[in-house]
């Protein structure tokens, strides 16, 4: 079966400013950034979904919570010395039908240029359907100064989304392989084939 790809319009943005770049709101991000896992498919407790955890990566039990995911390369978990790249998976819920994603699209940019408003970074998206069938639209944020390239994975549904947030430190494409191989495996735990586009 043939997939649709769609083109989301595309900013690029570059934001300067005299004074020094901020972080992209990543600090919370990894504060509670970054162990162990199975490999397979993962479906934990009370999350409404399965996905493929790629060989080689791991969850943080540190900086993971009964919402939101954290996952870092094997022989990373030592955080102390420096941040290694790292994924992120939680679920959150919008006002807007899954025939709807455009308006979600939107306003996710919206969003993001507020965050990035007097920012040094370049923002970049894209839109398609992941292998599952569903719509995913992906930003990527590269900081100006510091090269670190954050990309945000929208998996869009019924009145919910997933976001897969990979931060990539070091240019990695392990990283980058392993976000996409999470984004593709994504199932919702109640999906039923029509929801699916």
């Amino acid at each position: 079966m043939m997939k649709k790809s769609f083109v989301v319009l595309f900013v690029v943005l570059c934001f300067l400013t005299g004074c020094g770049a901020k972080t992209v709101d990543r600090k919370e991000t990894e504060n509670q950034s970054m162990e162990q896992t199975k490999t397979e498919t993962e479906k934990e407790t009370a999350f409404p979904a399965t996905y493929t955890i790629p060989d080689g990566w791991v969850k943080s039990e540190e900086y993971s919570t009964n919402e939101k995911f954290f996952y870092i390369e094997e022989g990373n978990e030592d955080t102390t010395s420096s941040v290694p790249d790292n994924i992120s998976i939680n679920i959150g819920k919008n006002r807007y039908s899954a025939d709807e994603h455009p308006a979600f699209r939107d306003a996710i940019v919206q969003q993001l240029l507020q965050q990035l408003d007097g920012v040094k970074a370049t923002l970049n998206g894209s839109g398609t359907f992941t292998e599952q069938g569903y719509p995913v639209y992906i930003f990527t944020i590269t900081e100006n100064e510091t090269d670190i390239v954050t990309q945000q994975y929208y998996i869009v549904d019924d009145y919910r989304y997933c976001l897969i947030h990979l931060t990539n430190y070091t240019g990695s494409e392990s990283a980058d392989e392993a976000a996409k191989t999470m984004v593709d495996s994504f199932i919702w735990a109640d999906a039923d084939e029509t929801q699916k586009q």
